[in-house]
């Protein structure tokens, strides 16, 4: 007991020690995805602890490898601070998912709640009475209000305490609305059936939005995972063709072996040397950016958030890079017969 007691200790007292514009961001996160347990502080000093050890792992290889250690160091910061905001990209997603699932289930709690009303049931016994296991992640929401009204608190104050529990601006707003309608005296079920209605509308829209910006999505995704990279692919091999032409060209001994014609076309000048292997890793880098911008452009598109792309961006990258050195191979097998091509490399 004493140990386990030591290793929370540390793990809060870790989380203590960073910057609050890191953690209180970082549990707010937590909440909203509805993770982290109880303990919020041992949960971000447990992080914090996996971050430094594969920080220290990092800083070792690139010093054993580059040996600088300023490069060192440099890998120590970009691990420890990419992956913390790695940790709170995929929270804010996991966050993000949860409020999706609220709102689409928010309607039919409300009109349960409006029913329960209209049964006679008073505001407190009606929104208990509302909770269903079917509610999924706004039940959890609803148990924790519930909690707190049993154990003596303002049913109002208990209602708005849950907007501190999700990112959610729909169930925010609705909560909001039926606390102000609590305290006011207002007919309580009138609002929480407008409510709903209200909801469901904009649920309508919001599809009805989606579905027009599909077009949109496929075109962005066809131009930049799979039409991009097949260019890149492509002249990336002519590059290297050009390369070792302007090669030749530039050996005496060796123009002989050019087919006729091709001197005629570059006996009047020599062509700078290119390194193929540098195009590749330019085209390599192209091609990662590409995609990986179109996955977040995605996520605008689709959600209004870039993060939400976020998702995305392996399976763009690895199509990408997936279609970029399959045309490379491509090309050079279907011209592998050719003496221009005899020294271009496929890329591997």
């Amino acid at each position: 007991m004493k140990q386990n007691s030591t290793h929370k200790d540390i793990r809060s007292s870790l989380a203590h020690l960073l910057p609050k514009r890191l953690t209180i961001p970082l549990k707010e996160e937590f909440i909203y995805a509805q993770m982290g347990g109880e303990d919020l502080d041992q949960t971000i000093g447990s992080v914090a602890i996996l971050l430094i050890i594969g920080a220290v792992v990092g800083a070792v290889l690139v010093f054993h490898f580059l040996h600088s250690p300023l490069y060192a160091i440099g890998a120590v910061l970009g691990i420890f601070f990419g992956g913390i905001i790695l940790v709170r990209s995929m929270l804010s997603m996991f966050a993000d998912s949860i409020a999706a699932k609220i709102e689409k289930v928010l309607p039919d709690m409300l009109l349960l709640m409006a029913a329960n009303l209209r049964a006679g049931m008073i505001p407190e016994n009606s929104f208990i009475a509302s909770m269903k296991p079917e509610f999924g992640k706004l039940n959890y929401l609803l148990n924790k209000a519930a909690i707190e009204t049993q154990a003596g608190k303002n049913f109002s104050e208990a209602l708005l305490e849950m907007n501190d529990m999700t990112n959610s601006e729909f169930f925010k707003d609705s909560v909001r609305i039926i606390s102000e309608g609590i305290r006011s005296g207002a007919e309580l079920h009138l609002i929480l059936e407008n409510l709903a209605s209200n909801l469901l509308q904009n649920e309508s829209i919001r599809n009805d939005m989606r579905a027009q910006v599909k077009s949109y999505s496929l075109f962005i995704f066809i131009a930049a995972t799979l039409a991009a990279p097949l260019l890149y692919g492509v002249s990336s091999f002519l590059i290297g063709i050009l390369d070792q032409v302007g090669a030749t060209t530039n050996t005496g001994n060796a123009a002989a072996n050019l087919p006729s014609g091709t001197l005629g076309l570059f006996s009047g000048f020599s062509l700078p040397h290119i390194s193929v292997t540098l195009v590749i890793a330019i085209a390599t880098i192209n091609v990662i950016i590409t995609t990986a911008s179109s996955a977040l452009l995605g996520g605008i598109l689709n959600t209004g958030k870039a993060k939400n792309g976020l998702k995305n961006i392996p399976v763009y990258v690895v199509i990408g890079l997936g279609i970029f050195f399959m045309v490379r191979i491509g090309v050079s097998t279907l011209f592998a017969s050719s003496s221009l091509t005899s020294g271009v490399s496929s890329g591997f």
